[in-house]
């Protein structure tokens, strides 16, 4: 079923307005990684990032940063590794909300939504990697809770995969599909300079 993009969920994202909060998603050393990860895509997503918070820092609107610990001893996001801490362009800053995940939606287990609710945010603006794992879970997650949910495409980013056929799929690719999914059934999908413009 297509999402219903209703009259309460249009209103835009506004980082003046504390009803709204920035959720920044996995932006951790370790995505550079790619012998684990492989390539990625949109090498100037730490710049949007920067601006983004730029724009969330001169406002009233949340801050909220998602980093992943991850299970496997393996993986450069495991806890102690240094590829687990965040990557210096979204460095939190004082009073700004940090939650740790162990799975891909930043819902699960980790107390957000009761945080989120208690302080009367009802939009989310989501950003972060990877666009088809970790920013798809989190953001379907949040529209199933009924948070009104814009993604910034140009301050997300995937990597390349190849599929159980032998297909290899370019990064271009896997982020370009996941946001024409996350379009259709979840949110509003716009660029970092269509939402600050917004602002």
């Amino acid at each position: 079923m297509p999402f219903s993009h209703g009259a309460a969920h249009l209103r835009p994202a506004d980082a003046r307005d504390g009803g709204t909060a920035l959720v920044l998603i996995d932006v951790q050393r370790g995505i550079d990684d790619t012998a684990y990860w492989g390539r990625r895509n949109n090498p100037a997503l730490e710049d949007h990032l920067s601006e983004l918070l730029a724009c969330w820092r001169g406002g009233d609107g949340l801050v909220t940063h998602v980093r992943h610990h991850a299970r496997l001893h393996a993986s450069p996001l495991y806890p102690g590794n240094a590829g687990a801490a965040f990557k210096p362009c979204v460095m939190p800053h004082e009073g700004e909300r940090i939650v740790t995940k162990y799975v891909e939606s930043a819902f699960v287990g980790t107390g957000l939504e009761t945080w989120l609710r208690r302080h009367g945010v009802s939009r989310l603006v989501v950003a972060g990697v990877a666009t088809s794992r970790a920013v798809n879970a989190t953001a379907t997650h949040a529209a199933c809770l009924d948070f009104a949910v814009t993604i910034v495409e140009d301050a997300c980013a995937d990597f390349e995969l190849t599929d159980r056929h032998g297909t290899h799929w370019s990064a271009e690719a896997v982020h370009e599909f996941g946001m024409v999914l996350l379009d259709a059934h979840c949110g509003n999908v716009l660029s970092t300079h269509d939402v600050i413009r917004l602002f």
